[in-house]
């Protein structure tokens, strides 16, 4: 009976409302309720156990049971990784307390994409959310300053960043210097804030990728990310599921701008099928999937539209992929 109990309560938790029961024996106290940051795929959640005592704590992303954290008694401060997405993410942590009464606590957090309309601007009350600035509490147990072996760390753990930030590897496709761990390459622990890149983020790409940009800068037609040097609009700097650390597949992260472009591609043959941009095998790179990438350089070109080659003569652009098989 008192299982079943105990089993129900873990179920109406995250349908109460966040004010319904008692939040005195648990806090979340990073990160700010109501704080937003820029980007990020992950977020560390800290909760200090102010009162009582836990045998185990779930916490909820909008709801969803994403870690459920167990051998924590006696712990005060207890530590995790979530997931979250551009807008607002609900997080809470709850858990039932060793005097048998139901506890959580519950921030919002706005996550800022600059690949989504709807997302790219904090709602009103949000104030931006800096960790490094106001975490003093995780000195108690984390290196939070930057050690000698931080600048070319010999194995992952080496680095001070590792512990808390360890799942931006957990990515099929990891940058170099996040690979590294190397993350003193691009975020400078004396900038204001601390941590902080260089902006804009071309001047922080083009310590290693210089030659590339330079000479994407001297073509005719660039895109428009690429010419206000917002690199991070398109790539991920740390990790990605697809190629090149994009933050989505090439045709979907088109689309995120491009808004028009929802099906019908501009080309249209003359059996009224439109051109597709996804879903079928890249002439032009084999291995890879046909997007809009296919034809257009997502950097700069020297060509209308930011094709790969000339159109003038729309047939013989054509058969730049498709030879003598036109379908027109």
């Amino acid at each position: 009976m008192i299982k079943r109990v105990f089993l129900c309560l873990l179920f109406l938790l995250p349908l109460l409302p966040q004010n319904s029961y008692s939040d005195v024996a648990l806090r979340i106290i990073t990160p700010v309720d109501k704080g937003y940051m820029q980007g990020g795929q992950t977020l560390s959640v800290v909760s200090k156990i102010t009162e009582n005592t836990f045998d185990s704590l779930q916490i909820y992303v909008d709801g969803r049971v994403q870690k459920n954290l167990k051998d924590i008694n006696g712990k005060q401060y207890v530590c995790s990784v979530v997931n979250v997405h551009p807008g607002i993410n609900r997080i809470m942590v709850s858990g039932i307390a060793s005097d048998g009464a139901p506890s959580s606590s519950q921030v919002s957090v706005f996550i800022i994409s600059p690949i989504s309309a709807q997302n790219n601007t904090p709602p009103d009350g949000y104030t931006q959310y800096l960790f490094h600035s106001s975490s003093s509490t995780c000195f108690t147990c984390h290196q939070m300053e930057p050690q000698a072996a931080d600048d070319t760390p010999a194995k992952h753990s080496d680095s001070s960043c590792y512990t808390c930030h360890k799942e931006i590897t957990d990515r099929p496709y990891v940058h170099g210097p996040t690979a590294a761990w190397a993350c003193l390459m691009c975020h400078d622990p004396k900038a204001t804030p601390k941590y902080a890149t260089l902006s804009p983020p071309e001047k922080m790409c083009e310590q290693c990728h210089g030659d590339q940009i330079g000479a994407w800068q001297k073509l005719k037609h660039q895109h428009g990310p690429f010419a206000l040097g917002m690199c991070t609009t398109c790539h991920s700097p740390h990790g990605s599921d697809w190629p090149f650390w994009t933050r989505k597949f090439p045709t979907d992260l088109c689309l995120s701008c491009h808004v028009g472009q929802t099906g019908d591609h501009i080309i249209t043959f003359f059996n009224g099928q439109p051109h597709p941009i996804r879903g079928k095998p890249d002439p032009r790179h084999p291995g890879q999937e046909l997007s809009c990438a296919s034809c257009h350089s997502p950097h700069a070109s020297p060509y209308r539209f930011q094709l790969f080659a000339d159109f003038g003569h729309l047939r013989h652009f054509c058969m730049g992929c498709h030879g003598s098989r036109i379908p027109f």
